[in-house]
């Protein structure tokens, strides 16, 4: 079992805390040899709501109407259509690294919370659906 797909087991859907020295490149390559979606969300510059939610759009390579508040991530997150689905049979999941995570909750605690739950959130409604959806937060430097 590879060291991602160890904390993928033990962590489970739904948002962890996760200190590993990985770059994202080799996340996002194990990732990939799990049958995951690999996301990487970087916090380095995030310190409010619109940074955050600017990165996610970003990350997750939102459509064009993604509409920069807290329900239009909620339902872009429980849709990602347009990501390339979690490889058939592979018992994967969509993950989701947010790297230097501290620097937003140091920022803004109360949006970070808010975040953090939205996430949440959109785990429960793959889990309904039997998909995993899990965010590591990487604390960064």
């Amino acid at each position: 079992m590879t060291a991602l797909a160890h904390v993928l087991g033990e962590a489970g859907p739904g948002v962890h805390a996760w200190h590993s020295e990985r770059s994202a490149a080799a996340i996002r390559a194990e990732a990939a040899e799990l049958g995951w979606r690999c996301v990487i969300v970087d916090g380095a510059l995030v310190v409010d709501k619109r940074s955050f939610l600017n990165e996610c759009e970003r990350a997750y390579r939102f459509p064009a109407y993604f509409g920069h508040n807290w329900d239009a991530l909620a339902d872009c997150l429980a849709d990602l259509q347009w990501l390339p689905p979690p490889a058939a049979g592979s018992g994967g999941g969509i993950l989701t690294v947010f790297e230097h995570a501290n620097a937003f909750a140091d920022a803004d605690p109360d949006v970070y919370g808010i975040a953090l739950e939205v996430w949440e959130e959109a785990a429960e409604a793959w889990r309904r659906i039997g998909v995993p959806f899990t965010v590591l937060l990487r604390p960064g430097a």
